[in-house]
């Protein structure tokens, strides 16, 4: 299959070398495939069916052929590649900021008037591109490749005192990403209701206040709703009082004079040359007084929480929460950072909230009629200015809910959304946005977008019904933002202004009668501007009508729920309606499913009776291409929980398409997932750098298509223990749930989750029939039954080490793959980098003892004709085994019998022993309970009892029967490992470096599953195997002239030895260095005379040997030793573009990262550490970095 490669550039571009990037295609491409991956590489976001391809001399190229005759081809768009649109009258130094003042809201909206939807402004130096069109936006708001949050311009102006707030920190910083970690359970739909009563309690106290003005006074209302504001941030933050509504004529306390202004000093620096505000100026030394005042006063807060009796209670508001809350690992916030977020909290919260009443009351004065219905709601949801409303009432405020969104479209508190731009895109328009340019979307401008709202002057909350929203993008909307950057506390503000404005109402109206008000242009966000208006006792409210029945509010708790042990039984099983439940999995290994099966398991137990269990892939939203939210009053929303791994950052097999739907940015707009209530629980291994990547993504995407999290995003590390890290997330995830939809318990009978029923025997619902001897078309099957098929030969297996020496032994093993199908392309069988998958076999002693210590007749046929995968493992050996078998193939090909027994194992056997061996019963249930202590006596259980031999041997589990059997021991899983050739050399053949694990403990041998079979083979062996692609995530560079840096240690070097190969056939003269780390050169130097012939021959430009135990002078002991000896050639080379390969162990892996960090710091490269690994970050993601590590 030959391939075609060309180089393409945007139309217009002087520099084709720099601009342009290079584009391969093979025969059966297709001019829409094409422009696909143009559109790709150059980061064209318009959709590549506008592109319009042409030759050097403008001509359109209309035909793949004439394209493939090209060497250049220009790319042109429909609406033509262009920059963004400049104001004519750009000066020097001032650049547009005469343009732009006094009032930049109305500015920005005149220039896209005159200009377009993108439109760059010069301000003192400091470039701007905005937009105010939904589709730009959608683009800008996001974090991904092409964008992210970076404080710059006015937002790094307030960042002087709202410091490392959320509000005021980059995306990629540590302190944002804890920090949005740990808060957002507070600000969960739950967590607000816990407000309710605070919010009610200040209302009544603004009533109270605002009673003492009589009839004919003008009140600055702006004034008052910000004191309230206030005041409801201060006590459900952090339980401060700052007296603002004790009397009409109380003083303003300090704290809100020092931010008032900080808050109008930010704004007029952004207007000022920079050097301004270093001069010794008055309005600099204010500033530097109010920061100190308002660090001061959140600092002596925080100290006397600390100091007094409530510092541990995480629960009694945001304070507490944030000084006990902790991550996954054991991470807080810092008291500073507590300040800031404080800080942060006070000034978006007042903001907000207080300008959003101001505005609301304004516009219901001069509509009288859209009072009207917010009375007629008020009166039917029995709401009373008297009374405490309750979180049920306020979240039926539904006409009120779109009374204010149409006041925050009008009258947003931000003008606009600031984002950095990562990498060349060109977005909707043709406009082309470079890379390190800083974007808003201004949604001062957007929001009067009279394309997306007609007559965008009118006050008219008919905009947003549910009807009318789904007419507009969910872009055009964005007063608190989207996504991870949204505002955190949006909940908070709604049902604060719902809970006030009902009460307020209730009581008074608030009438103005002067001129139209305008917005205060000196201020950063959208005040009303002298807003007086007359507060009169209310004298007439609407008779009820039609009852509003309050419904329990539709948003999800996200708390994570403290450490449970969870009733097995519903008390009210079958009785309270639950919703449907779907587990979807994607897996390579099968783990992911079973989680998904044990979880599916559990629901059946608490009641849930519409359960599904399938792959993501097989998921019948994907097909419909849209969630269906159920029609009927009293039908419940889906809950859908979803397990994956991640292979490579990328999705497990089971999980391509389900990745491709969430992929689609195209979806956002119509929310498919809108009203679905989701969670995910990922797999991984800490040692790979993209660890949880495709889970995390499950769990974004998810989001942004308009699904709810129903609980946060659990996450297994299989490094440690990840079926701890599971249970101990299923303890939290089920008392969630519980609680969420009412499900009582039985209190007396409970156990930790997941475990098989102590009731209710799996095997109960396994069919597993005996076949007669007579039956002999079965029973030649059942002998046949090897878990696969043998599709593979090893024709050699040679030892590489001098095992009399180094003690230790490695194979090298040559294996015939002639039939083996390519995962990869019909031209090579495998890549250079990719893995082979190796299913082993139990030795035929071994599954002897297996079959006697539990009384197995090996000789025995068996076919298992109906089992149920909710209440069975996915990972045992009745689900995994299918036909007839016998029980000797069962433990042969399929039993895992070498493995550290399961939990779900243990409870099992716990389970069946309950009555028979309670002393063993307890024993094993002692060590299968979730969190630290449960976790501590498993892994001293494991070490005495490493596989189901020492199980055996030590307890007795005779009085299993074959079915019991069958659905407690897990199935075996094929090992991978890299492959040690080149299809250039070996083009039917692949090679393997095996380390043979072989501990000795307690005097008894344990090999390792693959190892151990593997080592003891004798050519000719047939073999079972799979090729199992590495997906492009580690090959060599598709440039051959691209220098390479190979760094191994032991085994890991196999990738490398296919690497060289190929280098070898290609007569690659690129520059090759291997850094290579063994123990000692004459004892475990593996393919030394190999990697010396090529260094000798030029393959290799130069080898870097390290020993560990040879020498004791010798100071070059780890490969990360020869690194930093050997630093100028590398720091060199990687200043030429070399592309850097790591495989080995994650501890080796982490040690040569840490090298390179420090050599980035010591060349020059970076200055902190922060930069140093922000540097190795951008090599790992360009695809200069990669690695290749287990645990």
């Amino acid at each position: 299959m030959s391939t075609t490669s060309l180089i393409v550039a945007i139309k217009g571009t002087d520099n084709v070398e720099n601009d342009g990037v290079i584009v391969r295609f093979g025969t059966g491409a297709s001019m829409d495939t094409l422009r696909s991956l143009i559109a790709d590489k150059l980061g064209i976001a318009t959709g590549y069916q506008d592109l319009i391809l042409e030759d050097g001399d403008g001509k359109l190229l209309s035909g793949i052929d004439h394209v493939r005759q090209q060497q250049v081809v220009y790319v042109n768009l429909k609406d033509q590649v262009k920059l963004p649109a400049v104001p004519k009258h750009t000066l020097p130094y001032f650049g547009n900021l005469y343009d732009m003042l006094p009032d930049m809201l109305a500015s920005w909206r005149r220039l896209f008037e005159e200009y377009g939807p993108v439109v760059k402004v010069n301000l003192l130096g400091s470039e701007i591109i905005g937009t105010n069109d939904p589709a730009v936006a959608e683009l800008f708001v996001k974090e991904n490749e092409y964008f992210t949050k970076k404080i710059y311009g006015g937002l790094s102006e307030v960042k002087a005192f709202g410091g490392q707030g959320l509000f005021t920190t980059d995306s990629d910083e540590m302190d944002w990403k804890l920090a949005h970690k740990l808060l957002m359970p507070a600000f969960s739909p739950r967590a607000i209701k816990a407000y309710q009563l605070e919010m009610s309690l200040i209302g009544q106290t603004t009533i109270k206040l605002l009673e003492q003005f009589s009839s004919d006074e003008s009140v600055e209302i702006l004034h008052w709703t910000t004191n309230l504001t206030f005041e409801t941030i201060g006590k459900v933050g952090f339980g401060y009082d700052f007296h603002l509504l004790d009397d009409r004529n109380a003083e303003n306390h300090p704290f809100i004079e020092a931010m008032g202004y900080c808050m109008k000093q930010s704004f007029t620096r952004t207007t000022q040359a920079k050097v301004m505000k270093h001069l010794p100026l008055e309005s600099n030394r204010r500033f530097d007084e109010s920061l100190k005042l308002m660090h001061t006063t959140v600092d002596d807060v925080i100290q006397q929480r600390k100091n007094g009796p409530e510092a541990k209670d995480k629960d009694k508001d945001l304070l507490g929460f944030m000084l006990n809350a902790r991550d996954e690992n054991d991470l807080g916030l810092t008291d500073e950072n507590i300040r800031d977020q404080v800080i942060t909290f006070l000034i978006a919260g007042h903001e907000t909230t207080s300008n959003t009443l101001a505005w609301t009351l304004y516009e219901l004065s001069r509509h009288p009629e859209i009072e009207e219905k917010i009375l007629q709601e008020i009166v039917n949801l029995e709401i009373t200015h008297d009374g405490l409303p309750t979180s049920k009432q306020s979240s039926n405020m539904k006409y009120t809910h779109q009374v204010l969104k149409e006041t925050l479209r009008m009258y947003s508190p931000l003008r606009a959304l600031g984002k950095h731009c990562k990498k060349d895109i060109i977005v909707p328009g043709g406009y082309q946005i470079k890379a390190g340019s800083e974007v808003i979307v201004h949604l001062g401008s957007m929001h009067y977008n009279e394309a997306i709202y007609p007559n965008p002057d009118e006050y008219d909350p008919s905009r947003w019904t549910p009807e009318e929203e789904q007419k507009r993008s969910r872009f055009a909307w964005l007063p608190f933002s989207t996504g991870p950057r949204s505002c955190i506390g949006m909940a908070l503000a709604l049902q604060e202004a719902k809970t006030i404005l009902g009460m307020l109402l209730h009581r008074f109206r608030f009438v103005y009668d002067g001129p139209p008000i305008t917005h205060d242009p000196k201020s950063p966000t959208t005040k009303p501007l002298n807003l007086f208006m007359k507060i009169l006792p209310r004298e007439h409210l609407p008779s009820p009508t039609a009852d509003n029945r309050l419904t329990p509010p539709g948003s999800p708790a996200q708390t994570k729920m403290p450490r449970a042990t969870l009733p097995t039984a519903a008390v009210n099983a079958g009785t309270v309606p639950l919703p449907p439940v779907t587990f979807l999995f994607g897996t390579q290994t099968g783990t992911a499913q079973d989680y998904a099966s044990q979880l599916a398991g559990q629901a059946k137990n608490f009641g849930f009776k519409n359960v599904k269990v399938c792959d993501m892939d097989k998921w019948e939203v994907l097909e419909k291409g849209k969630y269906n939210v159920p029609k009927g009053s009293s039908d419940r929303r889906e809950l859908v929980i979803i397990c994956t791994a991640t292979y490579n950052g990328s999705p497990p097999d089971s999980a391509e398409k389900f990745d491709k739907f969430i992929s689609d940015d195209s979806n956002d707009k119509d929310r498919p997932m809108e009203g679905l209530l989701y969670s995910v629980f990922g797999l991984g291994n800490k040692n790979w750098r993209t660890y949880q990547q495709f889970p995390t993504k499950c769990d974004n995407r998810l989001d942004e298509l308009g699904a709810e999290r129903f609980f946060y995003l659990g996450s297994g590390d299989a490094d440690k223990d990840m079926d701890a890290d599971f249970h101990e997330w299923c303890a939290h995830f089920w008392s969630h749930t519980l609680i969420y939809f009412g499900i009582g318990t039985n209190p007396e009978t409970t156990s930790l989750v997941p475990t098989p029923s102590k009731y209710e025997d799996p095997a109960d619902k396994l069919e597993v029939q005996i076949i007669e001897k007579s039956e002999d078309a079965k029973c030649i099957s059942a002998s046949k039954n090897v878990n696969g098929e043998y599709n593979a030969e090893i024709n050699v297996n040679t030892e590489l080490q001098n095992v009399e020496l180094s003690k230790r032994s490695t194979r090298h093993i040559e294996i015939d793959i002639s039939k083996l199908q390519s995962p990869n392309t019909d031209k090579h069988r495998y890549l250079a980098g990719d893995h082979l998958e190796v299913l082993p076999e139990n030795s035929d002693m071994d599954i002897e003892k297996v079959a006697l210590g539990f009384g197995l007749i090996l000789d025995s046929v068996f076919e298992i004709t109906n089992v149920d995968v909710t209440t069975v493992s996915s990972r045992s050996l009745a689900v995994a085994i299918k036909g007839p078998c016998t029980v000797r193939n069962a433990l042969k090909y399929y039993a895992d019998i070498y493995s550290a027994p399961s939990r779900y194992m243990l409870a099992y056997f716990a389970a069946r022993l309950q009555k028979t061996h309670p002393d063993v019963a307890a024993t094993f249930s002692d060590v299968i309970v979730p969190g630290d202590k449960g976790q501590a006596a498993y892994i001293e259980f494991i070490k005495e009892c490493r596989n189901l031999l020492d199980l055996q041997r030590k307890y007795p589990l005779k009085e299993l029967s074959l079915k019991e059997f069958l659905c407690a021991v897990t199935v075996m899983q094929p090992r991978r490992y890299s492959i040690a050739s080149s299809p250039l050399k070996n083009k039917d053949s692949a090679h393997l470096a095996v380390g043979v694990v072989d501990d000795v403990m307690n005097n008894r041998h344990y090999p390792g599953l693959t190892s151990g079979y593997l080592a003891n083979v004798q050519p000719p062996c047939p073999l079972r195997a799979r090729i199992k692609s590495s997906k492009s995530s580690f090959c060599l560079p598709s440039d051959e002239k691209t220098p390479i840096i190979m760094i191994a240690a032991g085994t890991g070097v196999s990738p490398f030895v296919g690497f060289l190969q190929e280098r070898e056939v290609l007569k690659s003269d690129a520059e090759a260095y291997l850094f290579f780390g063994c123990r000692h050169p004459d004892q475990d130097f593996i393919y030394r005379d190999v990697f010396e012939g090529y260094e000798k021959s030029g393959v290799i430009t130069k080898l870097y040997p390290a020993f560990s135990r040879y020498g004791e002078d010798n100071p070059r002991k780890y490969v990360q030793h020869q690194i930093m000896a050997n630093a100028g050639v590398i720091w060199k080379l990687l200043s030429q573009g070399a592309v850097i390969y790591v495989c080995g162990a994650g501890t080796m892996s982490r040690d040569v990262r840490r090298t390179f960090e420090l050599m980035a710091k010591s060349f020059g490269g970076a200055k902190t550490d922060e930069e140093a690994t922000e540097l190795l970050t951008g090599l790992m993601t360009s695809g200069r970095y990669n690695e290749d590590v287990w645990g």
